[in-house]
């Protein structure tokens, strides 16, 4: 966001964008659409998924990994952002696949 600050803000019914939200406030908006939705073991998702999930989308999607991190905030070469990318498919994505074991 140009000029920084909070992304995720209180917005009423009018319009009017009020204070930011709380890490617990999103936790609980991202558990209660994950329950509305049906998403299986609802219970434990969080808003640290969501970051989780597009790091792992977009590694699958073939963004390079320099790119997600700084999309992330990670640091440049962080390898923390390695941590937070998901095998999707264990089978399709496993490293000695194609070594003729």
């Amino acid at each position: 966001m140009p000029g920084g600050g909070r992304r995720l803000r209180r917005i009423d019914r009018h319009g009017t964008i009020g204070p930011s939200l709380t890490g617990e406030s999103v936790n609980t908006i991202v558990g209660d659409l994950a329950v509305r939705a049906g998403v299986p073991n609802a219970g434990t998702v969080t808003a640290h998924s969501l970051r989780a999930g597009g790091a792992t989308v977009a590694y699958a999607a073939g963004v390079p990994v320099s790119v997600i991190a700084a999309h992330g905030r990670w640091a440049p070469n962080s390898p923390v952002v390695l941590g937070y990318i998901r095998a999707v498919d264990r089978w399709r994505d496993n490293a000695m696949r194609n070594v003729g074991l």
